[in-house]
């Protein structure tokens, strides 16, 4: 074992058989421990002479009668008095009969009782596991011990010595417990082997581990700054943060920037290029040199196929077009018939937005709040069905599915159900070889549609289906990578129907007139003390902690006294950024002390979580069917503490300690999280210590997620810095240059 290699030549090592287990917890590893000692090892002057003493640190896979050797130093506890701290901790095998007997027996290996491990041990000697993990023919010769038994015993001394030796690596490296264990159990029993052959291993899908860790990691194992394998993972690593700031693609240049920014190498862009083709060699990384000219573009594979193929895809269902393979829907005179018989007086461009998007294999529309986009998708799909069209309706989260459902009347579910995820096999059921049946698909929200999703999506459509696509593209872009529904109309390859009229009902709602007035850049109308009930309202406060006071109470009290909303259940706190007091953290803090004790707890890491609390899940989980953005709430916690359920509303789904990560509080959310969603209630912090986030479209965005109610607490000045700001942050693809491509 060479895990001691990375410790301090002054660290104290004390080596001995675990007499008891006395404490251990399984989320920080913390452990107590009485030891016996063995002699010559260990602090004479600490011993005294003690058969036992007690040791505390990290400990995994640590149990009764296991020798080990704990590496750290000797400390005075003031209640406890002498006591050895370590940082690592090394199994041993033990050094005698009994003690191999002890350890052969115990609970770590089923199958295998005090009589067994005596054959065991009087057959192999003392040597008895190291012959075992060389594999199961040493154990032949021990009577009466089973083919099965023998080859499960090998698994089980392979695995429990390969854990605590990764462990013991890993935590000597300086990794944090709860690291180490994630990446023991990612990269298995081995793990030491792989990460000295490629510390940045790391940095790649463990969570909380990225590329400065795992740089840290590999500068003290000996990697050179200059390294090949540094300036590739350097070059990975820049790639994924593109990604999340929404990027698909970087060019070359670009890349060649960001990387040197992070590592300090400088070198030309041929030598970044030829790091780059040795990535693509191992399909870490897509390379296209023939796209742009005079440009390389750099994609992560996933970015790059499902951008290519997505381009590809609506190309060839656009050519349906151009065949004119298609024929209409609906003619005008049976738009006329479904205006009367709905009541409807259509504007002449939403009449045009009917017969267009009936008319084409694939159709785009879009426009704000109040302009009638839900009237038109009802139409659309009424007039589809009356021509015997089987149609499915689809968006990108569970809250914008539900939205569309009672908008129309009509069953609509979340895209990846749609598309029916398969978690035994990792993939959709429904895709180019076995499409949806359908005539119509109806997706909206679209601004909130990734490139990875829209490519699983167009895939799964195939002619003759059309399919109507319908968002806004004033609001902020998806979560994750890409710009789909900016790239669509930027190609101007998609017909689309853009609605701009405001009818008088929707025009008499201050969030609408106002969600519009912020898109002018003009300052949103509040109105005067006195006035009668609105739907928008602005409280002024100076400063953050007199603005997350007044947020704070105006959602607490305010709102439900005025207006008689359950703010637990119908307000929904907004903000740009999670930091400060105005914050999400901070603000979620408040309103969960607000909301007071009640159930069942449990304790996990730096957070407690209660039943009754708003939550929402980070990421797309496949396997569970839960995706980034979903809401709900804590239904129940198990009685041993071990896992808890969160009810979404489709559905109850549980989480164990290990999944807690895929949690946030979600009293108050950012804005970027609340795409999609709908609240009775939206209230917001408006503060100049949100700089960078005050932007015309993020409060836009915020603003449109509101049904009931919009209430602002802040400042003036920066409201007005938010509307006055109308830049966008510019995301990297080339959906536009696939789809304009001869």
């Amino acid at each position: 074992m060479t895990s001691d290699a990375s410790n301090d030549p002054g660290d104290a090592v004390l080596q001995g058989t675990i007499d008891r287990v006395t404490y251990h917890n399984p989320d920080s590893l913390y452990t107590v421990l009485r030891l016996r000692p063995e002699r010559g090892h260990g602090d004479p002057d600490a011993l005294f002479g003690a058969e036992r003493v007690t040791a505390v640190g990290p400990g995994a896979g640590l149990g009764d009668g296991q020798r080990v050797r704990l590496t750290g130093e000797w400390t005075a506890h003031p209640q406890h008095g002498r006591q050895f701290r370590f940082d690592s901790a090394v199994g041993l095998p033990p050094l005698d009969r009994d003690g191999l007997i002890r350890y052969l027996s115990s609970s770590t290996f089923r199958g295998i009782g005090p009589k067994t491990a005596e054959r065991i041990v009087d057959e192999l000697g003392t040597d008895a596991l190291a012959k075992i993990r060389a594999g199961d023919g040493a154990l032949a010769r021990v009577d009466g011990l089973r083919q099965d038994v023998r080859l499960d015993l090998v698994s089980a001394v392979n695995d429990e010595l390969g854990a605590q030796e990764a462990l013991a690596f890993l935590l000597g490296v300086g990794l944090g417990p709860m690291q180490s264990q994630l990446v023991a159990r990612k990269l298995g029993a081995d793990a030491e082997a792989k990460l000295r052959a490629n510390p940045y291993l790391l940095a790649r899908g463990i969570t909380g581990i990225g590329f400065q860790v795992a740089d840290r990691v590999a500068r003290s194992l000996g990697v050179e700054e200059n390294a090949p394998i540094r300036r590739a993972a350097a070059l990975l690593h820049a790639l994924r943060n593109a990604s999340k700031d929404g990027h698909t693609l970087q060019t070359l240049s670009a890349l060649a920037a960001r990387t040197t920014e992070l590592v300090g190498i400088r070198q030309s862009t041929d030598a970044w290029l030829e790091d780059l083709r040795g990535l693509e060699r191992e399909d870490q990384v897509a390379l296209d040199e023939g796209l742009r000219a005079d440009q390389v573009l750099a994609y992560l594979p996933q970015f790059h196929v499902s951008e290519s193929r997505l381009a590809a895809n609506l190309r060839a269902l656009l050519a349906v077009d151009d065949a004119r393979g298609l024929a209409p829907l609906a003619t005008e005179a049976q738009l006329r018939e479904a205006e009367l018989e709905a009541g409807l007086e259509l504007h002449e461009d939403q009449a045009a937005a009917v017969l267009g998007l009936l008319a084409h294999p694939v159709g785009l529309l879009t426009g704000g709040p109040g302009v009638g986009k839900t009237t038109i998708v009802r139409l659309v799909v009424a007039l589809a069905e009356k021509a015997s069209r089987k149609v499915v309706l689809a968006s990108p989260t569970g809250r914008a599915a539900k939205r569309l459902a009672e908008a129309t009347g009509r069953e609509a579910s979340t895209i990846h159900r749609l598309l029916g995820w398969e978690p035994g096999t990792g993939r959709f059921a429904h895709h180019d070889s076995n499409p949806l049946e359908a005539d119509l698909v109806v997706v909206d929200e679209i601004s909130m549609l990734d490139v990875i999703l829209a490519h699983h999506l167009v895939k799964a459509i195939q002619p003759p289906t059309r399919v109507v696509f319908v968002g806004d593209p004033n609001q902020l872009p998806s979560v994750s990578a890409g710009n789909v529904l900016a790239d669509l109309l930027a190609s101007q390859r998609v017909p689309a129907f853009r609605l701009s009229h405001i009818y008088r009902q929707a025009a008499e709602s201050l969030i609408v007139a106002n969600a519009h007035r912020i898109l002018d850049g003009e300052m949103p109308y509040v109105p005067p003390k006195g006035a009668p009930l609105s739907d928008f309202y602005f409280f002024p406060a100076e400063g953050d902690d007199q603005a997350a006071d007044r947020l704070v109470d105006v959602v607490t009290n305010r709102i439900p006294k005025r207006f008689g909303f359950d703010w637990v259940k119908d307000v929904q706190v907004l903000s740009p950024m999670y930091k400060g007091p105005c914050g999400v953290d901070a603000i979620n803090a408040r309103l969960r002390e607000a909301q007071g004790a009640g159930g069942r707890e449990i304790q996990w890491m730096d957070r407690t979580w209660r039943t009754g609390d708003r939550v929402i899940h980070t990421r797309n989980d496949y396997d569970k069917g839960v995706f980034n953005g979903d809401m709900g709430r804590i239904e129940s916690i198990d009685a041993d503490g071990q896992g808890l359920t969160v009810r979404f509303p489709e559905r109850p789904v549980r989480y164990t300690r290990t999944e807690f990560t895929d949690l946030k509080p979600a009293f108050a959310i950012t804005v970027h999280r609340a795409q999609g969603g709908e609240f009775p209630v939206v209230a917001m912090p408006v503060v100049m210590s949100h700089f960078t986030m005050l932007q015309r479209h993020l409060y836009y965005t915020a603003i449109t997620r509101a049904r009931q109610l919009v209430v602002l607490v802040g400042s003036k000045r920066a409201l007005l810095r938010a509307v006055e700001n109308a830049e966008v942050a510019e995301r990297q693809s080339a959906l536009v240059d696939r789809l304009v491509a001869d």
